[in-house]
């Protein structure tokens, strides 16, 4: 490659960059090459001597496009696969409720869309290939014997599907509470015993439809103070954690779409570790827990995804943190529901009862 020919590899890829973050804001379909060379500081002449064409532009565009796409379906991949196809699909629907995929999403919609026209134009079988990189990420979580069947091939079309759908609802509507609370419960269906025959109500591998384990305190602190420590990373390690455990958080990221992950550790456990009752591992519950639900002063709904061998310990679990001013400052609710059926009701109450004594405690020393 010659100097000149670096030059215009370089100066390629930057406007390629501009035109990408061009089309995010403003789409493909009506894309026309002097505003946009006037958008991004070039000339029709010069995207036309480096891209050749303007379909070929447009090619590159999409390709852009798939690059985030598939990165995102690589991340996935790489993070333990084996954890199932409920896993992964939570994990991809994680990305695409993302607000702050919007707008790559929209974009990938609008090329899925020109794409089914068929003809040999610049969106030709941009569609056929997505479907094909999101069902080889699907395969890669299923067992193997399962994998290479046509039941197989089903389920990871049918999750294919529902995820699709939700994220045009979620695109159309931006309701990502409706469209995730639809996710998740075709999710559980992949968690479901594999045998024919229903596990009991309530035993491990199912979870009772009616349960709701709730615990409420008043805390003495307005509303704005008490949503503030529900969404403050150094304030939450210092009093979510329950009685006889400690927290610290790996992953904070405190936004819609975003979450944290925190590790809960047995205070006893160095002391006889073999009696811990840490359900991640010996001495230690770890838990993933997604925001998905931020209402200023109201309400903070997140997801919890707990790590665990056992069945009866594992699963998603949703939280929902209501707050509402009170004589005296807030009257903090807290409802969970989706809980794993191996975490007993009244223990956990009593833990949510924990953390929330623990909330007044630290919201009232600071005032």
């Amino acid at each position: 490659m010659t100097p000149s020919d670096r030059t215009d590899s370089a100066r390629k890829q930057q406007l390629l960059e501009l035109a990408y973050a061009h089309v995010l804001d403003h789409g493909l379909a009506d894309m026309s090459l002097r505003p946009l060379a006037e958008a991004i500081g070039s000339s029709p002449r010069v995207l036309l001597f480096l891209f050749g064409s303007k379909d070929a532009l447009v090619q590159a565009l999409l390709a852009r496009a798939r690059q985030d796409e598939t990165g995102m379906l690589e991340a996935v991949h790489r993070a333990r696969p084996e954890h199932g196809l409920a896993r992964t699909g939570e994990l991809v629907w994680s990305w695409l409720a993302d607000p702050g995929h919007r707008k790559v999403l929209t974009l990938w919609v609008e090329g899925y869309s020109r794409s089914l026209s068929g003809g040999s134009g610049p969106w030709a079988g941009f569609a056929e290939r997505t479907i094909a990189d999101w069902l080889e990420v699907f395969a890669a979580a299923q067992p193997p014997a399962r994998r290479d069947t046509p039941e197989g091939l089903a389920e990871r079309t049918l999750l294919l599907s529902v995820l699709r759908g939700a994220l045009l609802d979620l695109l159309a509507s931006r309701d990502e509470q409706r469209t995730t609370a639809a996710v998740t419960a075709h999710l559980r269906t992949l968690e479901a015993p594999a045998d024919d025959a229903p596990a009991e109500r309530g035993g491990p591998g199912n979870r009772s439809a009616d349960r709701a384990d709730r615990a409420a305190r008043t805390v003495a602190a307005p509303p704005a103070d008490v949503y503030a420590a529900l969404l403050d990373r150094a304030s939450l390690e210092a009093w979510l954690p329950p009685d006889g455990m400690s927290g610290r958080i790996e992953r904070w990221d405190p936004r819609p779409g975003g979450g944290f992950r925190m590790v809960l550790t047995y205070l006893d456990a160095s002391l006889d570790p073999a009696d811990s009752p840490g359900k991640t591992s010996d001495a230690t519950d770890v838990v993933d827990v997604r925001f998905t639900g931020l209402e200023p002063s109201e309400r903070v709904v997140q997801q919890a995804v707990f790590e665990s061998d056992d069945p009866s310990y594992a699963g998603t679990m949703t939280m929902t943190w209501h707050l509402a001013a009170a004589d005296g400052g807030t009257e903090v609710t807290v409802t969970a529901t989706d809980v794993p059926p191996g975490i007993d009701q009244a223990d956990h109450e009593a833990g949510i009862a924990s953390s929330l004594a623990h909330l007044a405690s630290y919201l009232e020393t600071a005032r």
